[in-house]
């Protein structure tokens, strides 16, 4: 039970644990070299498989180093990791109250349970975060009560999900696997806060999977009943842990399954002469689906909770006193609709592009500011390389990027107008960016395309 003390020695490894790390990392590298091994014939998106792991799990374990170095006892990854040391505690003392907590059955008898020797979850009332604590109590039973092994085994085990989103989009554009890369795998604020224990790596992997079985069962109808499974197990997650990602997600998934019908249709006349009514039809499906399950989605089921949970959120974060340095303001929202509305713009310019470089305030935004400065750049070399009008065409034959773009949009408007200070803005918006950043490497090599047609249209021409 000594590898199990709930105490702040645990954050640090010692010399059994930097033991168990090493055996770790051997497995998960012969493991990963095998597969990799294994598919890279068939599959040349697997040439980055080993690679796109151990970017993951070396961005946790300095992740682990900023959090225990720097930040101490007070952070949410350590507040995660030391309540999970409490619910394995409990597993050793009742197993039946373990696994009953593990699948979601909070109750006071089962709180009662908990005592000093095991030590008191206080995250308990807290749904949301006891979710992440309950799935981390695994892989802390696994790391035998390590702050850092527990993250390493995190890392490896998320990185199944933003694995398959890569191979989705390689699928769908072949030969452009090392552009999608950078993007996907090695966007370095994806890997640093979405592979550590944080509510970030829980629902990116749930998104991930939710996409991947989305495209494969209801576009391609492959493996149907198996797909649907695991896009419902990934809804619920989701909507465990942030259920507005699941809000931003639906309009998009379902403008991406008319858009993938109207793809279908030869005839281009019949096929834009239709398309307002196929699009109205699913966008209200998307609607009705979200109307049902709507209880579940709690503050975010519905305009007008989704309005004051708005509120809310953005004067809990404009306090002055806990973010005075990185604060910023869009605007206030006065709790109408027509209020949101107008802030939409200044909402999703911050959702997807700050921090700004002079917004920068320390390390970690320096990153963000380098990265978002990176993305507006792309946007606008794609945007002079295309126009407008052309741009506009691209995305229109594109129902993945259609996707992308819609589902960044509205999750940057959700993040851009309730946060009001960086240091949340940087992390709440990790779940868009594989997609945004997808979308635009995408983008970027049929522009190229476009400008390599171009060039060869006019040497014919002057011949």
């Amino acid at each position: 039970m000594d590898f199990f003390d709930h105490g702040l020695s645990r954050l640090y490894p010692r010399l059994i644990d930097v033991v168990v790390m090493g055996f770790y990392l051997m497995l998960m590298f012969v493991i990963a070299h095998s597969i990799q091994k294994r598919n890279i014939d068939s599959n040349p998106a697997y040439r980055y498989y080993k690679w796109g792991l151990f970017a993951g799990v070396f961005a946790s374990i300095f992740f682990c180093m900023v959090y225990t170095l720097y930040y101490e006892e007070g952070a949410d990854s350590t507040m995660f990791f030391r309540n999970s040391q409490s619910l394995v505690k409990l597993l050793f003392r009742d197993p039946a109250s373990y696994v009953k907590l593990l699948f979601g059955y909070r109750s006071p008898e089962i709180y009662y349970l908990f005592d000093n020797e095991t030590g008191w979850p206080w995250m308990y009332r807290d749904p949301e975060s006891f979710v992440v604590v309950r799935f981390t109590s695994i892989f802390t039973l696994l790391g035998l009560g390590n702050f850092y092994t527990t993250s390493i085994l995190v890392a490896w085990f998320s990185y199944a999900g933003i694995w398959r989103l890569y191979l989705l989009f390689c699928q769908l554009y072949p030969g452009i696997e090392k552009h999608l890369a950078w993007a996907v795998l090695f966007y370095p604020s994806v890997i640093f806060w979405g592979s550590p224990i944080l509510k970030d790596t829980y629902s990116l992997m749930a998104l991930s999977f939710f996409v991947y079985s989305f495209y494969n069962g209801m576009i391609l109808n492959k493996q149907i009943f198996k797909n649907v499974f695991i896009m419902l197990i990934s809804a619920m997650v989701i909507i465990m842990i942030k259920a507005y990602i699941l809000v931003a997600l639906m309009p998009g998934v379902f403008i991406w399954l008319s858009f993938a019908r109207l793809k279908k249709i030869e005839n281009p006349v019949f096929r834009w002469a239709i398309a307002p009514s196929i699009i109205l039809i699913f966008l209200v499906l998307a609607f009705g689906l979200l109307y049902l399950v709507g209880d579940q989605l709690g503050d975010y089921g519905n305009i007008d909770t989704i309005i004051l949970k708005a509120q809310i959120t953005q004067d809990d974060l404009m306090r002055a006193e806990a973010y005075s340095e990185n604060y910023f303001d869009i605007g206030r929202i006065d709790g109408t609709l027509d209020g949101f509305v107008r802030l939409a713009p200044k909402a999703i310019i911050a959702g997807i592009y700050r921090p700004f470089l002079w917004d920068v305030r320390n390390v970690l935004m320096l990153l963000a500011g380098l990265e978002n400065t990176l993305i507006l750049l792309l946007s606008l070399i794609i945007l002079w390389r295309t126009g407008i009008v052309k741009g506009l065409k691209i995305v229109s034959n594109e129902p993945l990027v259609i996707f992308s773009l819609l589902f960044v949009i509205i999750f940057a408007f959700a993040v851009g107008v309730t946060t009001a200070n960086f240091g949340a803005l940087v992390r709440l918006r990790i779940p868009m960016l594989p997609f945004l950043a997808g979308a635009l490497a995408i983008m970027y090599n049929l522009s190229l395309k476009i400008k390599k047609d171009l060039i060869k249209k006019d040497l014919i021409i002057r011949k």
